[in-house]
């Protein structure tokens, strides 16, 4: 110890000791900044995103509640599950404000944030402790697409849309949307060599993301689309123009110099086509069976006709639509209560939540033109069906496409008589803004 003291006098081996010593408050002064700076990032970090799922429940909220009420309570709610900071927000914060429509961006909530937490090192120097504050905006703003296929089943736990197998699908300028708030996948794409081409898919939940979409975009945390076909009524028992059973043995049959426009035929039973069917221009109803269509050489068609299921006796036992082969070709009508409705199911039919209740498959080719509306079932396009239509629409509690099936559509539905299902004001989606 004496003879380091005789060095550091002689000026020997004690340099560097002594600027250590000088330098050292910048270094534990630049040392303790640079950790406050570092938790201050993170709790503006923190809080932002607070906000931001803040203002997008506001919205969310103000669209179905347009009150301050319900938006202050929504917004409250939303913070306790997605702040956190674990620090409580400075007095007269959160900040929520329900601002006028601007242009596109309507329904617009601003969301507030801000906190004060004393650190360590910088209370040293600062009076007061930084206020940390943040501000998002979210609004409700129109989604550019129209949907083709619409998988109407808002349950948490549904994968509304679900693409398997070796699917090919073409939807042209037309997009796809589940309803489902499944977190992760209320759509998915999960085939093996499937593909898909639409303009965007969307979901009211979280979309699978896949390198087997070719989208323009992906719009997960969407609104949900309502039922546009929720208002079509089941023809009642009593406008039954004609009311037949049919066999085996009747085929092949023509109806399409027998039944006109205006006209409703009541089929009682199962409707399994055997030989070649050909419907006039009216409106079919298949009371209390199935529709089945599965021999090669079958073919059921018609220039201007809705084919209905359903169940007189009792709706929660209405028929499914089982076409595994054969060729069909519909067209919806252009007019009258059933414009653009090609096939129709009654929407009281119980849901067993089989994939399989209604399919298309086999070695089938389809032509369809017009909607197919499935409210409470699912539908399952699946093995080697092929389906093209300048205009088709399928309106499904749940979708799902399998196999080696292939689906083209081009979106032209006004002359089919059916208007766009979303596209502009008519698919609102909410969204950060500011």
């Amino acid at each position: 110890m004496i003879a380091l003291f005789k060095r550091l006098r002689e000026d020997r081996r004690g340099n560097i000791l002594v600027l250590a010593g000088a330098c050292m408050p910048l270094l534990v002064g630049a040392a303790g900044l640079a950790t406050d700076t570092i938790q201050w990032a993170l709790w503006k970090r923190q809080l932002q995103r607070a906000a931001d799922s803040a203002a997008i429940a506001g919205v969310y909220t103000r669209v179905k509640t347009d009150t301050e009420t319900a938006v202050n309570a929504s917004v409250t709610t939303d913070l306790q599950l997605n702040n956190h900071t674990g620090i409580a927000l400075n007095t007269g914060f959160p900040k929520v404000e329900l601002l006028a429509n601007d242009g596109d961006a309507q329904r617009r909530v601003r969301v507030t944030l801000e906190l004060s937490k004393a650190l360590p090192f910088s209370s040293i120097f600062l009076k007061n402790a930084p206020r940390v504050s943040v501000v998002a905006t979210a609004a409700s703003v129109p989604g550019a697409a129209e949907y083709c296929v619409v998988a109407l089943d808002p349950s948490a736990s549904a994968v509304g849309i679900d693409i398997a197998g070796s699917t090919d699908i073409d939807m042209g300028d037309c997009s796809l949307i589940a309803n489902s708030k499944h977190p992760s996948t209320a759509a998915t794409n999960t085939g093996i060599g499937s593909t898909v081409v639409a303009r965007s898919i969307a979901a009211a939940g979280g979309v699978s993301y896949s390198s087997k979409w070719t989208v323009d975009s992906y719009d997960p945390y969407s609104s949900p689309v309502a039922d546009p076909f929720a208002k079509v009524p089941i023809p009642a028992k009593t406008a039954c123009t004609r009311t037949v059973n049919v066999n085996k043995s009747d085929f092949p049959i023509d109806w399409s110099g027998t039944d006109s426009a205006g006209q409703v035929v009541c089929i009682t039973g199962d409707l399994t086509v055997q030989g070649t069917m050909k419907l006039g221009n009216a409106t079919y109803v298949i009371n209390g069976g199935d529709l089945t269509m599965n021999s090669t050489g079958s073919s059921l068609s018609c220039g201007s006709c809705t084919v209905i299921m359903t169940n007189y006796a009792d709706p929660t036992k209405t028929g499914n639509i089982k076409i595994t082969g054969g060729n069909l070709a519909l067209t919806a009508p252009t007019s009258g209560t059933y414009q653009g409705m090609v096939l129709m199911q009654d929407a009281r039919g119980t849901d067993t939540g089989k994939k399989t209740q209604n399919q298309i498959n086999g070695n089938n080719g389809a032509s369809l033109t017009g909607a197919i509306y499935i409210p409470n079932r699912s539908l399952l396009y699946n093995g080697g069906a092929g389906t093209t239509a300048p205009c088709l629409q399928i309106v499904s509690k749940r979708v799902e496409f399998s196999g080696s099936s292939k689906f083209k559509v081009s979106n032209e539905c006004a002359a089919a008589g059916l208007s766009p299902i979303g596209g502009g004001d008519n698919a609102r989606r909410v969204r950060l803004v500011a």
